[in-house]
């Protein structure tokens, strides 16, 4: 299963169909959680990556439970690899956790089609120019890497925890991390 959740606490691993599972548990938690004082989501994220689409469908259910004043803390023992790492970096500023030895994977990732005609040859070129353009647009509301456009475009740049920090990706180490469950 891609995704496991006890509680407020959710646990993320390649971001395929089973994480969309993760859906409505997530929002019944926000709910719960914004009528707490202190309301917090904990994202384990340990992902080789996976869906764009799907991943934009937590982060959209993340943004909503910070609204509502929800802290979501992002916390990678890991891997974070192309989605898993769109994930990871769009949790609470200051919440954002990686492992000292963890690395994020950012890159354009993959839009398939199954163009037929020349007319949808065209649609689908103009899509996938949104879809990379929008991965740029995520890492440079949630980050400050340097370069990114060229970093990016390597479609396997692999990024070390102490950049991670350097470059917004995550806020701390996991050493600093208070586990309270």
């Amino acid at each position: 299963m891609a995704g496991h959740s006890e509680d407020n606490v959710f646990l993320i691993g390649d971001v395929d169909d089973d994480s969309e599972k993760l859906a409505i548990p997530l929002a019944q938690q926000i709910a719960e959680q914004s009528k707490l004082k202190n309301g917090r989501i904990d994202l384990w994220i340990n992902s080789y990556g996976g869906y764009t689409h799907i991943a934009m469908h937590i982060i959209e259910l993340m943004e909503a439970a910070k609204r509502q004043g929800v802290v979501v803390r992002t916390i990678v023992p890991g891997l974070a690899l192309s989605a898993g790492s769109l994930l990871a970096i769009a949790g609470t500023p200051g919440e954002r956790y990686i492992a000292p030895k963890a690395e994020h994977l950012i890159h354009y990732g993959q839009v398939g089609s199954l163009d037929q005609t020349p007319q949808q040859v065209d649609r689908s070129k103009d899509y996938k120019k949104r879809a990379f353009k929008a991965i740029v647009d995520h890492y440079k509301h949630y980050s400050n890497v340097p370069d990114l456009e060229a970093k990016i475009s390597d479609d396997g740049y692999f990024v070390h925890s102490r950049d991670c920090i350097r470059w917004g990706l995550a806020d701390k180490t996991t050493d600093k991390l208070k586990l309270e469950l």
